[in-house]
């Protein structure tokens, strides 16, 4: 693998030491951003009745769905267990695995090491040489998951009411392809238009 600076790396704790510092500084934030002159144009899309909603508190049964709709065969995290290995087990460790992560949903008190992930790096090219080159996974233990998840069920449900028609990625239903296709078939259109009835105005 190669720095910056085009050296050579080859010992696994470099190695290591370098891609840390790599997505580190990818996925850091900058530090004099100034969101709020932004926030103060974009219309509110959450009502009252809707923040209610989210704000509810979570239940053992909402937890033990999000856990069952998970696939069973997915990479474990550092831990090692599996999904598969808490849905065979839940009657054995359901309830202390849902009193940790009702602790952490309702309260915000996530148990050490929860979040811990492991990252792995799959190549987008054959041959890679620079980190620019992987695209990196990360494989988060099971309770991480279940906590994610069952935040995301609770978001789904207000999904359409809060996202625009025009959103068209990671919206069940739409694809991205379907603004393509709109720009597409609107260039169409204008480049047909002749004359006074052109449909680009002046």
């Amino acid at each position: 693998m190669q720095t910056t600076e085009g050296v050579l790396v080859t010992e696994q704790g470099q190695l290591e030491n370098m891609a840390s510092d790599f997505y580190r500084d990818l996925f850091s934030a900058e530090p004099e951003l100034s969101p709020e002159e932004i926030l103060a144009h974009v219309p509110r899309r959450v009502t009252d009745d809707m923040n209610k909603v989210l704000e509810a508190p979570f239940s053992a049964q909402k937890l033990e769905r999000a856990l069952f709709m998970m696939g069973t065969n997915k990479a474990p995290g550092p831990d090692g267990f599996t999904v598969g290995f808490y849905q065979t087990h839940w009657g054995t460790i359901g309830a202390s695995v849902t009193n940790a992560v009702l602790d952490f949903l309702n309260g915000g008190q996530l148990p050490e090491g929860v979040n811990q992930t492991t990252i792995v790096l799959i190549p987008k090219i054959k041959h890679p040489q620079d980190l620019k080159n992987f695209r990196p996974i990360s494989l988060c233990n099971v309770i991480y998951k279940i906590c994610s998840k069952v935040l995301a069920n609770r978001l789904r449900m207000l999904l359409d009411e809060i996202i625009s028609e025009e959103q068209s990625a990671f919206v069940p239903g739409r694809l991205i392809t379907d603004n393509v296709l709109v720009a597409y078939e609107c260039t169409h259109y204008l480049k047909r238009k002749k004359g006074k009835s052109a449909g680009v105005c002046h």
